[in-house]
């Protein structure tokens, strides 16, 4: 997970999201330790690191589309909505294009949940 959130990255490590995907999917506990990665990178780098939280959402977003409904229920998770939320919050005053990601990808959820 670090490895394909990593700041340092030029772009999106696209063959290391796919594999975090097939982790997820390969094993019955992947989506709970995935979703747990990703609330930990996202909750230690509100309001600092941003191109890490756009990494990791684009993470996310890969493994909703890719794994199944174990998954999605833990995204589906009120919780973790309100985390995102918070994520774009005044508090973490983030730049508008994180904002944009997170609501976008909480309307396409909604849609398709």
């Amino acid at each position: 997970m670090e490895q394909a959130t990593d700041a340092s990255l030029a772009s999106e490590n696209w063959a290391l999201n796919m594999e975090i995907c097939d982790m997820i999917n390969e094993s019955s506990d992947g989506a709970r330790d995935a979703m747990k990665a990703i609330r930990k990178r996202l909750a230690q780098n509100a309001g600092k690191n941003y191109t890490v939280i756009m990494y990791t959402l684009t993470v996310l977003e890969t493994c909703v589309k890719n794994c199944g409904k174990a998954f999605h229920v833990l995204v589906a998770n009120k919780e973790f909505i309100q985390e995102l939320v918070k994520l774009i919050g005044p508090k973490n005053d983030p730049p508008p294009i994180v904002q944009e990601k997170v609501l976008s990808l909480i309307q396409i959820w909604a849609d398709a949940f």
